[in-house]
């Protein structure tokens, strides 16, 4: 049995040992070596339980609807069916928050038994859920080219709704580890919908409203309230896109119009993308970015993997942030706000309001920076057609200089650099006696070519100096460093040895 296997029986011994069921497997007798686990599979078939039951008690429904789990190993790959009586009989976004939980909970339990991040498919009665309410509203499926003047929505997660049929004003998610997902997210789309503008310049229309001015029903602040009353206030007319369930005598109706909403509210303005911004929720050891695209919208993949790519570089270039975790792909995920978008549309869940340490990141303006940065970059790049590329610095050469010479050396790199960028050159090996000193080269802009930095030998001696070079841009992104050297050759005078600037000017000296 290999270390990783063994680890993942004794962590699963000692979580099902503290239940009350007997299981069939134990140290003497541990689940069979091959692509399932039978252990891993009873544990994560009975979480899900757990949490349909509770859905299933909040809204008032009978038990004995079932769900069960399992995962391949060797693929990586979860699968969860749900059984019979789940299904609600329209499309009404009902199960989402609950299957969304359920997801949630089972890849952390994986992630924890050492199985990996897994690809998750939900089944219902055996059929992905859109299965059962087929639709033709899904294309394009395309990003929009680049071209100035392009649009994106920008939709921040929830906010007040009215229930019925009291009609009390309530928020869409409870409060955890003092982050209440309805009023942090207005912020997170504050620096998208900045960072579009300036950055990728976009028109960006949102989803909620902002503000302090009072809506006149709650006599709340404008910037609590949903997508929902924003819409109705704009578009008064336009009952079919802020109040599409009027016929639902469901308590939580306007919750289900604020689902709806907002992708509606995108193909009435025809934008050319949308970003659903919001915060997680699962057990308590779930945490890290995720992104969701609609399984019925396969092309909006790319743009999730994007968006997660660009949100790893960034976020693990702060320091605090080197080892926040930010999944590798995007999700195929139900969510209503992109499967009813016409146009390229994900889900961001930033981070987990449930998890302590997430919750603690989600109110860092270091944290909330970094992340709608890479969720920007993400969305711009997927706009220009190009790909999830590492900042990287090609090999540099070796060179040899005779004391007082010169040369200029190209720094060749891969990547999408935030600009302005530096070439930062620091030595890592020095000969006994000679002081040599560190340079930084800034660049402005793209068009800067070629990226160089002039190293120097001055004065007497003869020996190699080592460097490493390294491209820093403005976001803290950094390659990784790249050595190389100067062998200096002796002539009259003493040695030194520097990185300095384009056209002969001194950025520093070094010797």
């Amino acid at each position: 049995m290999d270390i990783k296997r063994a680890l993942r029986n004794s962590w699963l011994a000692s979580i099902l040992a503290c239940s009350a069921v007997c299981l069939c497997a134990s140290a003497s007798n541990p689940p069979p070596l091959g692509e399932t686990d039978a252990a891993l599979d009873l544990l994560l078939t009975r979480k899900a339980q757990e949490i349909l039951d509770t859905h299933r008690l909040r809204e008032s429904k009978p038990l004995g609807a079932s769900v069960s789990a399992s995962v391949d190993i060797s693929q990586r790959r979860m699968v969860i069916r749900f059984g019979p009586g789940v299904l609600p009989l329209e499309d009404d976004h009902s199960l989402e928050e609950m299957e969304q939980y359920v997801r949630n909970t089972l890849e952390a339990y994986a992630l924890q038994a050492g199985v990996g991040e897994v690809e998750i498919v939900v089944l219902y009665e055996g059929r992905l859920y859109w299965e059962h309410f087929p639709r033709s509203v899904l294309t394009p499926l395309q990003a929009v080219p680049w071209q100035a003047g392009g649009s994106v929505l920008v939709s921040a997660s929830h906010g007040l709704v009215r229930t019925h049929p009291g009609l009390q004003w309530e928020f869409q998610r409870p409060e955890r580890n003092g982050v209440l997902e309805d009023l942090i997210t207005p912020g997170y789309a504050d620096e998208l919908a900045r960072l579009l503008t300036d950055r990728a310049s976009l028109t960006v229309h949102r989803a909620r409203r902002g503000g302090n001015d009072i809506h006149p029903d709650s006599m709340r602040p404008w910037k609590e309230m949903s997508a929902r009353y924003h819409l109705q206030n704009l578009l008064p007319e336009r009952t079919d896109i802020w109040h599409h369930f009027a016929n639902s005598n469901r308590n939580d109706r306007e919750v289900l119009d604020d689902i709806r909403a907002r992708p509606y509210y995108a193909n009435h303005l025809g934008v050319d993308g949308m970003l659903s911004i919001h915060t997680n929720a699962g057990d308590p050891v779930a945490r890290g970015s995720r992104v969701h695209y609609h399984p019925s919208k396969p092309g909006d993949r790319l743009l999730a993997d994007l968006t997660l790519c660009y949100m790893r570089e960034i976020i693990n270039s702060q320091d605090g942030y080197v080892e926040f975790p930010v999944a590798r792909s995007g999700a195929a995920a139900g969510h209503g706000e992109n499967s009813f978008a016409t146009m390229p549309s994900v889900v961001v869940e930033v981070a987990f309001h449930t998890n302590a340490a997430d919750a603690v990141a989600l109110q860092d303006p270091v944290f909330r920076t970094a992340s709608m940065k890479g969720v920007e970059k993400g969305y711009r790049l997927f706009r220009e057609g190009k790909g999830c590329v590492a900042l990287k610095a090609e090999p540099i050469d070796g060179i040899q200089l005779p004391a007082g010479g010169s040369q200029q050396v190209d720094v060749v790199f891969e990547g999408y650099p935030q600009y302005p960028i530096e070439l930062v050159t620091t030595n890592v090996g020095c000969p006994p006696g000679w002081t040599c000193t560190d340079g930084r080269v800034r660049i402005d802009t793209p068009e800067t070519k070629p990226s160089q930095v002039t190293l120097r030998c001055e004065n007497t001696g003869s020996a190699p100096i080592f460097w490493n070079t390294q491209v820093v841009d403005d976001d803290g992104v950094k390659s990784p460093p790249v050595r190389h050297w100067v062998q200096c050759i002796r002539g009259p005078g003493g040695a030194v040895a520097s990185p300095g600037v384009p056209a002969g000017v001194e950025a520093a000296t070094a010797g």
